[in-house]
């Protein structure tokens, strides 16, 4: 199959492929290798001192590289890198946090909120008349 390179430095191999990821190895010959690849993070008991993942030659390519690069970023950050941007985070949303707690104070969470409801649905299927009163069994 012959594929022209556009002016952007693009080719299009067609909705078969769309998604997947690729590695791409240029050989000593300049010719361009495309492997179909799938990534997996390696496990922490076999990590190495630095972030690694491993390239499968099987799946669907979900991870692109972008996705792999934060990965592997955030893999490698310190504890103390954790905690300072965490305390960084908090830092800048301060007021978005309080205002996100004074209305779960309000209203409740969205847990407690499903919880009521579940309750209240199952109240009125078993008795549709006390449900509707307020009344209990």
């Amino acid at each position: 199959m012959l594929k022209e390179v556009g002016a952007s430095g693009q080719i299009s191999l067609g909705k078969k492929y769309a998604g997947q990821l690729f590695d791409l190895t240029v050989q000593a010959d300049g010719s361009i290798v495309m492997q179909p690849v799938k990534v997996v993070p390696v496990t922490p008991s076999v990590q190495e001192e630095s972030a690694t993942y491993k390239v499968n030659a099987a799946g669907n390519g979900w991870l692109t590289p972008e996705r792999i690069a934060r990965r592997a970023a955030a893999a490698a950050r310190s504890p103390a890198e954790v905690e300072a941007a965490r305390t960084q985070w908090e830092d800048e949303n301060k007021e978005a946090i309080e205002a996100m707690n004074r209305r779960m104070a309000k209203i409740g969470s969205m847990g407690i909120r499903i919880h009521e409801w579940r309750k209240a649905k199952a109240l009125k299927k078993q008795s549709p008349a006390a449900a509707s009163t307020g009344e209990a069994n």
